[in-house]
């Protein structure tokens, strides 16, 4: 009876084995789909858009030849008709039939290489061959290209692939494989037992025993008629049931998943974490690069505005005296408090971008710094306008999450407690005049460490020239009117502003003059001192906290730096 069982199992075991590999193609087939396009035409990008990427379910890959080297770049669909601008690229659609429409669109702009953009969440570029699978979310599109000046590639497949819930042909050739397995162990186990039963058999006089008691014995005979047919067959049915339940309810899993699952809620920021991380690091990299070869060319390409006056001094300081110290380095990780901007949701047009960062580190003494970024236009990276060291105080505003974005501040807006352009100049007035300039009940200033520092520092000079017969004068200004603010999660707003300190110096005897003393003065001034008197400018990169209009709230500095910008003799 175990070698009928056995030659059974053996027997279902190759039908299952035969079923699953006959069904495994066209099950492939069901799961898969794929959309090839050829272009024509010689432009240098091709755009795959959202709506063909999400024609069908499952997950997106794309293959791409035709072309020496194949630039890849996947990134929310209006940043890429940002960044191609009035170039001309094909666009690749799908009609109702779902058939492969190439749609040529020309408006005669200039073209450019699109590696190394930070527009993109994605980047890859291979020799060849592309094949690569497409990190979705609700608004990815994708852009293909060379080197953006040659042709883009020419053959382009889309690839949808569904993993299904259960591979039904797999499972089938494992059963199978399992079945056989059992009928083995079966055979072999049954042709053990067999030899072991046979050999020689002898008599052997049995000892006396006691009495017999009489005792019920459970009867071994078989059980004939529809008893015995019964309890077999019911072993069929029973497995049969339970392999349909467990079928019934991954189906019904495998609906909820469908159901439940999709793409992933699309950001409503400028950049994701990943794209958020590697813009960071690059800026800190490149600078950090450009600080060591004094390389103002590669500063130029992440740098920019206040930050970029302060370094390209230094540059020349460190040129005419080996004693001058390079500038700290940027620290790029690990990121404490990231706000990007937040997108309008409807598409008006290209406007600037913002990101605001803080990092620190252990391993540095330093303060925590704030990096503030912008891109002025689509075709250039993020560049650093402002870095600032924050001052040691347990004060900073309530922001949003990173996720989730914050609404950028107009130079001009009128919804905060005082107009942006001109916080350098009342907060210079409080500076000079203490409690009696007009502006001093707009700020706070109980914890602010710059201003009781530079206010006495103003204080003394003015006491200690006075002896000498030597007037100084003190003026703070705008120094740059590219203003940079977020909006807080209390309304208020993080902005970030230049504010320039010029110090006037004028002998206030004839035949005397004005010595300098400081290193980096006398090298910026070419000489030791001027008969006439010096006009001295430094900057101060600001970070403030400004409540909305109405608040009970004041103004707080939240950090500054400040750094040396020049020295000259007055006329």
């Amino acid at each position: 009876m175990r070698f009928v069982i056995a030659t059974v199992l053996i027997a279902l075991s190759a039908a299952l084995v035969l079923i699953g590999v006959a069904i495994k193609g066209p099950f492939d087939d069901a799961s898969r789909h794929q959309v090839d396009f050829e272009l024509d035409s010689a432009y240098s990008y091709a755009v795959i858009p959202t709506s063909t990427l999400t024609k069908f379910p499952g997950e997106v890959s794309v293959r791409a030849s035709g072309t020496d080297e194949i630039f890849y770049a996947d990134a929310r669909q209006r940043d890429i008709q940002d960044w191609i601008g009035t170039s001309n690229f094909v666009r690749l659609n799908l009609t109702n039939a779902d058939k492969p429409d190439v749609t040529v669109i020309t408006a005669g702009g200039e073209n450019a290489n699109p590696e190394g953009s930070d527009m993109w969440r994605t980047a890859v570029k291979v020799k060849n061959n592309l094949n690569t699978k497409v990190d979705m979310a609700e608004d990815t599109a994708i852009l293909l290209a060379s080197d953006g000046f040659k042709h883009a590639p020419k053959d382009i497949s889309v690839i949808w692939q569904v993993n299904n819930l259960i591979n039904w042909p797999l499972v089938l050739i494992i059963g199978g494989l399992v079945l056989l397995l059992i009928g083995l162990i079966l055979n072999f186990w049954t042709l053990r037992k067999i030899r072991r039963l046979r050999g020689p058999r002898r008599r052997i006089p049995k000892a006396p025993t006691g009495p017999k008691y009489r005792k019920r014995i459970k009867s071994d005979v078989p059980v004939r008629g529809r008893r015995r047919v019964g309890r077999k067959v019911a072993i069929v049915p029973a497995s049969l049931i339970t392999l349909s339940l467990l079928s019934g309810c991954a189906g019904n899993q495998q609906e909820a998943t469908q159901t439940e699952s999709g793409l992933p809620k699309a950001a409503t920021v400028v950049v994701n974490d990943a794209q958020l991380q590697r813009i960071v690091r690059e800026v800190a990299s490149t600078v950090k690069n450009a600080d060591t070869n004094r390389d103002e060319p590669l500063l130029l390409s992440r740098v920019a505005g206040p930050a970029l006056e302060t370094r390209k001094i230094q540059y020349f300081l460190q040129t005419k005296n080996k004693k001058i110290p390079k500038l700290p380095d940027i620290v790029a990780n690990p990121i404490t408090v990231a706000l990007p901007m937040q997108l309008p949701a409807e598409e008006l047009g290209w406007q600037p971008r913002t990101i605001m960062v803080v990092t620190k580190t252990e391993t540095t003494t330093r303060n925590p710094q704030m990096l503030v970024l912008q891109q002025a236009t689509p075709r250039e990276n993020y560049k650093l306008w402002y870095l600032i060291d924050l001052l040691p105080t347990d004060f900073f505003p309530a922001v949003a999450a990173q996720d989730i974005g914050a609404i950028s501040v107009d130079a001009d807006n009128e919804y905060l407690a005082t107009k942006l352009r001109g916080i350098p100049f009342k907060y210079g007035d409080v500076i000079n005049k203490g409690s009696t300039s007009k502006f001093f009940d707009m700020f706070d200033l109980s914890a602010d460490q710059f201003y009781a520092a530079r206010s006495q520092d103003q204080a003394d000079n003015i006491e200690k020239l006075k002896k000498i017969k030597v007037a100084i004068r003190y003026q703070h200004s705008l120094g740059n009117p590219n203003i940079l603010g977020m909006l807080t999660l209390e309304s208020g707003g993080l902005v970030a502003v230049a504010m320039n300190d010029t110090s006037i110096i004028r002998p206030q005897v004839r035949g005397a003059a004005v010595s300098v003393t400081e290193l980096d003065h006398k090298i910026l001034l070419n000489a030791p001192g001027s008969p006439t008197g010096l006009k001295i400018v430094y900057e101060n990169m600001m970070l403030f906290y400004v409540p909305v209009a109405g608040s009970e709230e004041k103004i707080r500095l939240v950090g500054a730096s400040q750094g040396i910008l020049s020295v000259k003799a007055l006329d």
